[in-house]
């Protein structure tokens, strides 16, 4: 009898043994659960319901989030003429800023030089028919559409190295001293030729000479009125002097790209106003960026043409994007 109490109480003490046990198991496992599920802080359970009800109520209506416009919704407010952009005169840009005031290095030389397919002046190989690959494909496409429309155009001067404008220029002083070759020719680094980004264009109406007639004549006002379709303007424009430190020359087209060339035609200004530097030059003394000075033909008075009204009475316009 006593031994089957002693079993008796040693199987009352095993289950409740057991049963403490399966109690300290069963609250531990709720507490692991409870804290994986609880917030960590008001804010963030706010924010997880809140996020709840968000993606239950607008899961077919979502808006995503908008970043800051980059530009303002006006355009004009950033592309006015009387405001100006940063000065770039990095010389490989092709809108580097390049006059009688800010110079190219002695020791820069265009990459990429290459020979544009298009109708010469003259036959012989020579540097000057090269422009960097940029330009010189802008200018393939400039002459094809000329040509399409009987405007045939031809090119005289192209690339010219610091080493080849400072032979003219010295020559030239030579021959007239150094006041009367400034009022003729480019310094050494003053040349945009160097750039390889410009071309000095003729036609036959006007005998393939580099003459301010050219202006006036049916191939010049096509390229007045086109030439910022493929990226060039006409860089010394009439009337412009003052600004540039160079006479007007109708001849010179200089490639800055597309954007750039439409901006600065339709509103009517020079590179120097663009970057907002004009050198208030003596108009009287400007002079020429070209191989042969004396071979300029020059207009007296002053020619006038419908190539030559200010644009800058034009409403201002954005430019094109580049392709």
């Amino acid at each position: 009898m006593r031994r089957i109490f002693f079993f008796f109480l040693a199987a009352v003490f095993l289950g409740a043994g057991v049963y403490l046990f399966y109690q300290d198991g069963h609250t531990d496992t709720g507490s692991l659960r409870q804290t994986s599920t609880s917030p960590v802080s008001g804010a963030a359970a706010t924010m997880a319901a809140t996020d709840a009800v968000d993606t239950e109520d607008t899961a077919d209506t979502a808006v995503p989030t908008e970043e800051p416009a980059l530009l303002p919704e006006d355009l004009n407010t950033i592309l006015d003429h009387s405001e100006t952009v940063p000065l770039d005169t990095i010389p490989s840009s092709i809108t580097a800023l390049v006059n009688r005031n800010y110079l190219l290095p002695s020791s820069y030389v265009p990459a990429t030089l290459v020979e544009p397919h298009i109708r010469f002046s003259f036959s012989y190989s020579s540097d000057k028919r090269k422009l960097r690959k940029i330009a010189a494909d802008a200018l393939e496409e400039m002459f094809l559409a000329a040509e399409k429309k009987g405007v045939v155009l031809y090119g005289v001067s192209g690339y010219r190295s610091y080493i080849r404008q400072k032979q003219i220029y010295d020559q030239n002083v030579i021959r007239r001293g150094r006041a009367a070759t400034d009022s003729v020719s480019a310094t050494p680094g003053s040349s945009e030729h160097q750039t390889g980004l410009t071309m000095d264009i003729s036609a036959a109406s006007v005998g393939l000479q580099l003459d301010q007639r050219f202006g006036d004549t049916k191939e010049g006002r096509w390229v007045a009125k086109n030439a910022h379709k493929y990226g060039y303007i006409v860089r010394y424009p009439y009337g412009k002097a003052k600004i540039t430190g160079y006479t007007y020359e109708p001849w010179h087209i200089r490639y800055v790209g597309i954007a750039t060339a439409t901006y600065l035609y339709k509103n009517g200004l020079t590179l120097e106003e663009y970057y907002g530097v004009s050198g208030n030059h003596d108009e009287e003394k400007s002079g020429v960026d070209v191989e042969e000075p004396d071979a300029v033909k020059y207009v007296t008075p002053k020619p006038s043409g419908t190539n030559r009204e200010s644009n800058s009475e034009k409403t201002t316009a954005s430019p094109s994007p580049e392709p």
